[in-house]
């Protein structure tokens, strides 16, 4: 289930839970949309025109995924300033697979929208997918926390060693970043 700060992590409602994971599906699979949510979550409250010059975004592109935002129950504006700043709330999604549980936070959320600006990332997700890129997290916090080598973790996810050292080395500085404004990234040692 996904959770944030503000919200009960028991939530039962089954109503609730799908919308969360339908909110997380649409983060992952609109790579700009999480791209202005983890720049909103690393620079709130911050005002709409520091967001559109900052990421070079067209107003309307803008004002479209901040109502989206809001829409999804993330996002807060603060109309009681001027101009009105906006903030959104960190989100993770826990699920109970028969492979085990999985944890997806922002900093999979901000991998994703990396492939505007990291072109290993970008490739990565074309020719695997962001299922893959994903897996490729998980690995690369198993590498940071020294329990495999680069190449033990391309075995493991299924890639040429060449491209997952690659993948592994961009998702690092993800993870780098992540741990100032990702409060439930499982922090490596």
């Amino acid at each position: 289930m996904m959770s944030t700060d503000d919200q009960p992590s028991t939530v039962a409602n089954p109503e609730e839970t799908f919308n969360d994971l339908l909110t997380y599906a649409e983060l992952l699979n609109t790579p700009r949309l999480a791209r202005l949510y983890i720049y909103i979550l690393q620079h709130g409250p911050v005002e709409i025109e520091t967001i559109k010059t900052d990421l070079e975004m067209a107003h309307s592109t803008t004002y479209k995924y901040i109502g989206q935002l809001e829409e999804m129950g993330l996002l807060s504006r603060n109309d009681e300033v001027t101009p009105t700043t906006v903030t959104v709330v960190p989100i993770r999604l826990r699920l109970d697979t028969e492979h085990g549980d999985v944890l997806a936070t922002p900093t999979l959320v901000d991998a994703v929208g990396r492939q505007f600006e990291t072109d290993d990332i970008r490739v990565f997700v074309e020719r695997q997918g962001v299922a893959k890129l994903a897996a490729a997290l998980h690995y690369t916090l198993r590498v940071m926390n020294g329990e495999l080598t680069q190449r033990t973790a391309a075995t493991k996810l299924g890639v040429h060693p060449v491209e997952g050292m690659t993948v592994f080395t961009a998702l690092q500085d993800v993870v780098e970043d992540a741990a100032s404004y990702d409060p439930y990234l499982e922090h490596p040692e």
